[in-house]
């Protein structure tokens, strides 16, 4: 009796820890793009971030980059929804530090080799 019960164990146990979680996830995961929005903030399996600008069915058209360069996607190639899993708005990205960074990394090296011109 005892041997038998082992092997019925073990797969209860199988089920629980395995199955169970994943079906959770899963369900999550199509929860996430069912409530997909426009301006909702993305990352694709690619690793593109992008806000999202028009949904279509199973297509998705995002923009991504500085140039506001527009792809458009299969629901199925999105990783995740950031403003979902955050449950807010992410902050825009301020890239006013690095531009003015590279202002003053081009004064410097224009001072410095008009220092050795003389």
């Amino acid at each position: 009796m005892m041997m038998m019960l082992f092997p019925i164990l073990l797969i209860v146990v199988f089920i629980v820890l395995i199955i169970v979680p994943n079906k959770r996830k899963e369900k999550q995961f199509k929860n996430m793009l069912s409530n997909l929005r426009v301006g909702d903030m993305i990352k694709t399996i690619g690793g593109f971030y992008g806000k999202v600008v028009m949904i279509k069915e199973d297509l998705v058209t995002i923009e991504c980059g500085p140039d506001k360069t527009k792809l458009v996607l299969s629901k199925g190639a999105i990783a995740s929804v950031e403003s979902f899993e955050e449950g807010k708005e992410i902050p825009a990205k301020t890239d006013d530090k690095k531009d003015e960074a590279k202002k003053d990394e081009t004064k410097d090296s224009s001072a410095k080799t008009s220092k050795k011109g003389k």
